[in-house]
């Protein structure tokens, strides 16, 4: 990053939690370690309990000691709102930005604390993580809650997947490549499939699942935003940032349920890990979309994600459409992990026989790349740098939850299939 940016303090509510400790500070200490990044950073934790900088930040993240505070405070409490207003007048930086790594149901609060407090400027911004509400109603009052103390441009809604630089590189891809992108459209392309498989459960993360799902918590969100982004006009200007939401809120707004029934599924255990043996949760989901755009009728766009599976694996398949058997038609684009992408080659097989081989023509980022930023470190940079286009506006959240609420209707009363770990998120769909 060539320019110098401006210097910023990010407060981080809820210092001392996994996802801070696990992600974020580790991401911070990557941000501040790296050459290419100019901008000054100051680091407050804000934590309920007393502690020391010694107790909260991880080996990986040591490097932030000398940048790094803990400011206790009871974040229901304005009297400490007033304490960290003090602080940060005391660090005197450009802009703040506040992260809120704490649980869904403390972020209300927490803003409307910020917001009587005096803590909605311009230069305070919210970095929220997702879930943004449960269902089309409760996105819009979430959201109409936020917009009563800060601006749109002042909320980041953290979607990981926009943040990956595969993801990142599909506008860019279809922008830049003539051969892809005079044919991105219903007259070449027969279906789009993609696939999101964890081979995780839901580890410690149990009760949060029980009251989200798959369906909530991953499809509304990551697979929704690929989508959008597989089917979105291309930006002329692919470093054009300020297309880039509202391309993707078009497409968005295009996408409806298809006629048929979408997979609900629940692996083999979950029940016991919950502690719920009539859980009716679900950690695998698949639906299939269309799309009333002119380019993209008749193309049938299929959503799948679930836990406990063969491998990690987040991919976008493009099938092309065939005019004879002789003839592949698959191109995928790797989100992760091998983030790139491959097209698959008929050739003729070396030798006397007349035989066909298939054979991928792949680009690996690993092959050409030492590193790619952790999506993590994308977000905060891109937050600082006030570029808006790897986070969800509230627009295309309601958009989201649009699509899929017809489905909600009677989701949740729906018994799921029990199926085997282990498998691929294609043999659940066939056994189901």
């Amino acid at each position: 990053m060539a320019e110098k940016l401006p210097t910023t303090t990010i407060a981080i509510f809820g210092v001392s939690g996994d996802l801070s400790r696990r992600y974020l500070l580790p991401a911070l200490a990557e941000i501040c370690q790296s050459s290419d990044v100019s901008a000054q950073l100051n680091i407050l934790g804000l934590s309920r309990r007393e502690l020391l900088a010694k107790d909260v930040l991880p080996k990986r993240a040591g490097g932030l000691a000398s940048q790094f505070q803990i400011l206790q405070m009871d974040y229901g409490q304005a009297a400490d709102y007033k304490k960290l207003k003090a602080k940060l007048n005391q660090l005197d930086c450009q802009q703040v930005i506040f992260y809120f790594a704490v649980p869904p149901s403390a972020v209300l609060p927490i803003v409307q604390q910020l917001g009587k407090s005096g803590l909605n400027g311009p230069k305070y911004r919210l970095l929220m993580e997702k879930p943004f509400g449960t269902d089309l109603a409760s996105a819009k009052t979430l959201i109409n809650e936020i917009n009563r103390r800060f601006k749109e441009e002042q909320v980041y809604r953290i979607d990981h997947y926009l943040a990956k630089e595969a993801a990142q590189n599909i506008s860019v891809f279809l922008g830049s490549n003539a051969l892809f992108r005079d044919v991105w459209n219903n007259k070449f392309i027969e279906k789009i499939d993609i696939f999101a498989e964890e081979s995780i459960g839901v580890e410690n993360r149990a009760e949060f699942w029980e009251q989200t799902g798959t369906l909530r918590d991953f499809v509304q969100s990551h697979l929704m935003q690929l989508a959008a982004l597989a089917l979105m006009e291309p930006c002329p200007d692919v470093f054009d940032f300020s297309m880039v939401q509202p391309r993707r809120l078009a497409a968005l707004k295009n996408l409806e349920l298809a006629a048929g029934a979408a997979i609900k599924a629940q692996y083999q255990g979950y029940r016991r890990e919950a502690g719920n043996p009539k859980s009716k949760t679900e950690t695998f989901a698949s639906l299939e979309l269309k799309s009333n755009d002119p380019n993209w009728k008749g193309v049938p766009i299929r959503l799948t994600t679930g836990k406990r599976l063969k491998e990690k694996s987040t991919e976008i398949r493009v099938y092309f459409k065939k005019t004879q058997s002789a003839q592949t038609n698959l191109l995928t684009l790797r989100i992760q992990p091998k983030e790139g992408i491959e097209l698959e080659l008929w050739v003729k097989k070396p030798g006397y026989e007349q035989e066909l081989q298939k054979l991928p023509l792949d680009f690996a980022y690993q092959q050409y790349f030492d590193r790619l930023p952790e999506a993590y470190e994308q977000v905060i940079v891109d937050a600082v740098r006030s570029r808006n286009n790897l986070f969800a506006s509230s627009d295309e959240v309601l958009a989201s939850w649009k699509v899929l609420q017809p489905l909600l209707k009677n989701w949740d009363s729906r018994q799921p299939t029990i199926y085997k770990t282990g498998q691929t998120a294609e043999q659940v769909i066939q056994n189901t």
